[in-house]
């Protein structure tokens, strides 16, 4: 029983990411000319950092649109759409998803569970977590993603899990 909980929680997990990940790429698209590949990258690194057992410790008191922002990034800047940059993914976050101020410039700054209960001056804002957190807690996922041979299933596919 308990097993088909946690299997819920996280469809529904993916299901929330997914559609933040849709979300995101149609406005940045438009905006900082975010490419297919982008998303593509995008969806299967954030699919194996949900999955990672090294890196639940980015969800442990932060939100899932902090880590989201974070593998959009960094996914393309391995893509080169320079375009894309924290300013624009922000902005165009603020607009579409209304999150509140915090998720951009409150981040907990903690690399480990043992540290989740943080102060606010172990806080910083989603550019500091991205470097001093997400890239070295992801930066093997980032750099080896490689497509699929079938990449035939389209990338923003809800229904499955990660």
């Amino acid at each position: 029983q308990a097993q088909k909980q946690l299997i819920a929680v996280g469809r529904r997990l993916w299901m929330r990411a997914s559609e933040v990940l849709g979300v995101l790429h149609r406005k940045l698209r438009v905006s900082c000319g975010m490419s297919q590949a982008s998303l593509d990258r995008s969806t299967r690194i954030l699919r194996k950092v949900l999955a990672s057992t090294a890196a639940h410790g980015l969800l442990q008191n932060r939100h899932l649109h902090q880590v989201i922002m974070c593998v959009v990034f960094g996914a393309s800047k391995v893509e080169g759409d320079s375009g894309v940059t924290f300013k624009g993914i922000i902005a165009e976050h603020k607009a579409a998803l209304d999150c509140g101020e915090n998720i951009y410039w409150s981040v907990p700054m903690h690399k480990d569970r043992a540290k989740a209960s943080i102060t606010d001056s172990q806080k910083g804002n989603i550019i500091e977590f991205y470097n001093s957190v997400f890239i070295p807690a992801c930066k093997d996922i980032l750099l080896n993603d490689e497509k699929p041979p079938n990449s035939s299933q389209k990338s923003t596919d809800s229904t499955s899990s990660p």
